[in-house]
């Protein structure tokens, strides 16, 4: 899609003819706008336009407008699928993944702006190919999610400056598709339950079990993998999220093997009785009243109702799930437990759920970011939650967890993409918005480990939603 920009040119006749040819531009990118919002589908017609130009990249000029690289539009760092060049860093991003470009000459600008000879040159180049009434907005929506992190991915996979971005794209290449074979066993757990007598306990426990293998080799992978493959269905995601990091809290404290497994299989499985709840109730966005209070609190019981029918699920995985809601001072559902009554695995599923939750957007109110979850959480130590399991925590997330948003010294703001597991504060950071908080165009990374940028720190860590970005996916809408 167009979206215009205008440059200054060298002399006054340049710049008449950038002022006659930039409305025209406008409104290209203003048709790309419309159809963006209303969440249209584009298809290139009949193949390369006769209109359209092929340039080599080292004669590439600012003003002229790249309508198609000759590599996919998702291998490279650009937000925009089709805009004029005006800066000289574009020009050296095309030189560095392509050997020509297409170029439309009709929405270049300036001296590089030439008319449509004919009619069929002048056709749009990119045609609607469903309507409005067509589209489900919500379908379209979490398309555009889906296409935006598989870009992010694919960002991730090609970074080498340095060893530790190396071990990171090796191991994503190595585990996605692990990760994706264990998204699709939950799925069919999940969807399942209602209609089977048996859960796959043996297929869930080894697909964990290549996650729990992942986690030792580079646990920044498998929570890359786990923002970026969402499913966009919460309850879906919460299973997820829960299983993955009490994996990690679970590796952290010294847990292996089949108890570690087990942890991480009552954390996928504790919520299934949310199924059985009203969907209205669950998307409420004011206060609950004591009823609905009451009727949301039972979904732990429908879940041991549900997952008891199970033989195969190992009793102490029953006893975690029936316990995760209990709290350390008592406060807790359904049987008000308090202390070591709670049982060790339960306290680290309440406290993985709640840190989880906290860090999702729900219908009453916005995600925190980690490091606020954390504070959160660390306001209700050695009340509803163990001081000393807390502290293993923040220890096991790390002080600036992966996805965290952070503004620099410099005023630039990014979001981590690595962690420095020896020097905690200083971690690897994607560049969103620059000093004057405007979005960057391609996507930048400074590694604060590096001896060149020892200048640089942390100034403080940011809400999810600072400055207008996203807050679930300001990761990879640079």
């Amino acid at each position: 899609m167009a979206q215009s920009s205008c440059i200054l040119t060298e002399n006054n006749e340049n710049r008449r003819d950038a002022s006659e040819h930039q409305g025209g531009i406008q409104n290209i990118a203003s048709d790309a706008g419309r159809c963006s919002n209303s969440w249209l589908s584009f298809k290139q017609g009949g193949g390369v336009e006769s209109g359209l130009e092929i340039v080599a990249v080292e004669d590439l000029k600012l003003g002229m407008f790249v309508a198609e690289p000759d590599c996919p539009w998702i291998d490279l760092p650009f937000f925009l699928q089709g805009f004029v060049l005006s800066e000289q860093s574009e020009i050296e991003t095309f030189a560095r993944h392509c050997r020509f470009v297409y170029i439309d000459r009709a929405f270049s600008i300036g001296e590089h702006f030439r008319e449509h000879t004919n009619e069929r040159d002048a056709r749009p180049k990119f045609q609607v190919v469903r309507s409005d009434a067509d589209v489900d907005p919500m379908a379209a929506e979490l398309e555009r999610r889906q296409l935006k992190r598989q870009r992010f991915l694919r960002y991730l996979y090609e970074q080498d400056d340095n060893e530790e971005a190396v071990a990171l794209s090796q191991e994503l290449k190595q585990i996605e598709p692990t990760f994706e074979n264990f998204q699709v066993s939950l799925h069919k757990t999940l969807n399942n339950l209602h209609v089977e007598d048996k859960i796959d306990v043996v297929t869930l426990s080894g697909r964990i079990g290549e996650l729990s293998e992942s986690l030792n080799r580079n646990p920044d992978a498998v929570m890359w993998l786990m923002r970026l493959k969402r499913a966009d269905e919460s309850s879906f995601d919460q299973a997820v999220d829960v299983s993955v990091y009490l994996l990690l809290l679970g590796k952290h404290i010294g847990l292996t093997g089949d108890r570690l497994v087990k942890l991480s299989l009552a954390g996928m499985l504790q919520d299934v009785g949310k199924t059985t709840l009203p969907q209205d109730l669950l998307a409420k966005t004011t206060e609950l009243l004591e009823d609905e209070r009451e009727l949301i609190r039972s979904h732990v019981a429908s879940s041991l109702e549900i997952l008891c029918l199970q033989n195969a699920l190992p009793n102490d995985v029953l006893m975690t799930i029936a316990n995760h809601h209990e709290r350390w001072d008592g406060s807790g559902y359904p049987r008000g437990l308090a202390g070591n009554q709670i049982g060790r695995n339960a306290e680290m599923a309440g406290l993985i759920d709640s840190f989880c939750a906290m860090t999702r957007s729900r219908p009453y109110r916005a995600a925190l970011g980690h490091q606020q979850a954390l504070e959160a959480l660390y306001l209700l130590k050695d009340r509803q939650f163990n001081s000393a399991l807390l502290e293993q925590l923040v220890q096991c997330v790390g002080l600036y967890p992966i996805g965290s948003l952070l503004e620099l010294n410099t005023g630039e703001v990014g979001v981590v993409i690595q962690q420095n597991r020896v020097q905690r504060a200083r971690p690897r950071v994607l560049i969103l918005l620059d000093q004057m908080k405007l979005r960057v165009r391609e996507y930048r990374v400074i590694d604060l480990r590096e001896p060149r940028r020892k200048d640089y720190f942390v100034l403080r860590a940011l809400p999810q939603d600072a400055y207008g970005l996203n807050s679930e996916e300001h990761y990879f809408a640079a």
